[in-house]
């Protein structure tokens, strides 16, 4: 019987053996293990010391099972720092008890915006922006994983206004001003670090979000 005669069955797929689970499970742990020591590595020595050999030791991995998941530093630097990100975003419930009244919630989500860019994975992050500039692998490995992580960034953003601000005119304008402005101001941070929730750019923002939002 060809092929094409042969019945086709309608049964799913068999769910992986234990022993197939496992190994899956061991996979997800090492590769985890590796991404975290990215970052670690990043934050701590910069992306020119960030090296593959450096990496290896953090993670306690051999070169085999690192280069197993990620055939080339540029994807592994470039995966750690979203992985991070991601991690860091989803996180980011929308409370239950964010603040109803407009001027309020505004506000509320100036502050969950401002506070992201206190994280380590904005270092991390900024040091890939930057090599980037020179590095044409290391730009094209980038690109699209910026793309979707800017897309996650802006949705969340729009969760933490809520609907009665996203469909305001002029919504979408100020947003990416603010996302842009608070960028650049933790870029200050480098030389001129504090603690960020005394910045005095945050009344700048709170005023500029209600002349738009609010009226």
């Amino acid at each position: 019987m060809s092929s094409i005669d042969q019945p086709h069955s309608d049964r799913p797929p068999a769910e992986p053996s234990g022993t197939g689970r496992r190994q899956q499970d061991r996979s997800r742990e090492t590769q985890g293990k590796i991404l975290s020591a990215a970052v670690t590595v990043l934050i701590e020595h910069g992306y020119s010391g960030a090296s593959t050999l450096r990496i290896q030791q953090q993670a306690g991995v051999s070169r085999g099972r690192l280069l197993h998941h990620f055939p080339s530093r540029e994807k592994l630097l470039s995966a750690a720092v979203h992985h991070l990100a991601l991690e860091r975003i989803r996180g980011l419930h929308i409370s239950s008890d964010i603040p109803q009244e407009l001027k309020a919630r505004i506000r509320a989500a100036i502050d969950a915006m401002w506070s992201n860019y206190s994280q380590p994975y904005f270092w991390a992050s900024n040091e890939l922006w930057n090599a980037a500039r020179t590095n044409d692998e290391l730009r094209a490995e980038l690109r699209p994983v910026e793309q979707r992580m800017g897309q996650v960034i802006r949705d969340r953003t729009d969760a933490l206004f809520g609907p009665e601000c996203t469909t305001r005119p002029g919504y979408k304008q100020m947003r990416e001003l603010l996302l842009t402005s608070m960028r650049g101001t933790a870029m200050t941070y480098t030389f001129d670090p504090h603690d960020p929730t005394t910045d005095r750019h945050l009344s700048q923002w709170y005023s500029h979000a209600e002349s738009v939002l609010l009226h």
